[in-house]
């Protein structure tokens, strides 16, 4: 065990990290000035590369994971988040909620450098959402992360529900969704609409009563992202409502 380190990750990691990965990452993940990921720092390394690289990492002790999400490098906090969920999807699987708690508990620690869109909705439905689901916390804990200033506490929030989704429940999507229909940011919009659409799979005639009934107050992008696998006659007619 005294091989899987932080330290042993990250430079195997850099290993794997090209100069056009970064460029391109940088770009796609927005950290230019002003950005929602400013600041955010990548060495170059694809998705399949930081997964199995982490794959190697598997039992590595929590204190070494810490140092992993307190990382600047992206791909770093990927590493150790991909860990901890891989650990959390065995544990829900086995019904081992004493270690699910653990990881949960570890994750709400941790969650400031959970920073990025593409780090929450890796982890926070197989950790928050599945805790939940367990009865390791309240579904109020989602409301109360709903409310936070962080974009990425909201986004956690909303994107937790997709737990309850694949268990057929789309009751706290709704709830979620329209408490945050006024959040400002696209991420945001498109987090919503991506629970939506997810939620209108199980079922669509409520989710289409739901988005009549708040139509005006939706952002466009939520509500295309919502509509999105509807066909096309319908989606036509959500798109074009104000029109008539």
């Amino acid at each position: 065990m005294k091989h899987l380190t932080a330290e042993s990750l990250v430079e195997l990691l850099k290993t794997k990290a090209n100069s056009n990965r970064k460029k391109t990452n940088e770009y796609y993940f927005k950290t230019g000035k002003g950005e929602y990921g400013e600041g955010d720092v990548f060495i170059g390394v694809d998705n399949p590369g930081v997964r199995s690289s982490a794959a190697l990492y598997k039992d590595m002790e929590y204190d070494e994971i810490e140092k992993l999400l307190k990382s600047e490098i992206h791909e770093v906090r990927f590493s150790g988040l991909i860990i901890i969920t891989e650990r959390a999807k065995k544990a829900y699987s086995k019904k081992d909620f004493f270690t699910l708690k653990v990881i949960s508990d570890f994750y709400l620690k941790n969650r400031s450098y959970v920073n990025n869109w593409d780090l929450v909705d890796l982890t926070s439905h197989y950790i928050l959402g599945k805790a939940i689901l367990a009865g390791i916390y309240d579904y109020d804990l989602l409301d109360e992360l709903s409310s936070s200033e962080s974009l990425w506490d909201r986004r956690i929030s909303i994107v937790s529900t997709y737990a309850f989704i694949k268990n057929g429940d789309i009751f706290p999507t709704l709830v979620l969704s329209k408490k945050l229909l006024d959040n400002k940011e696209d991420l945001m919009h498109k987090a919503i609409g991506w629970m939506l659409r997810e939620s209108w799979k199980v079922d669509p005639e409520t989710i289409e009563g739901f988005l009549m009934e708040n139509y005006n107050q939706i952002p466009r992008t939520a509500l295309r992202y919502a509509i999105e696998k509807m066909e096309e006659p319908k989606r036509k007619e959500f798109l074009n409502i104000n029109k008539k």
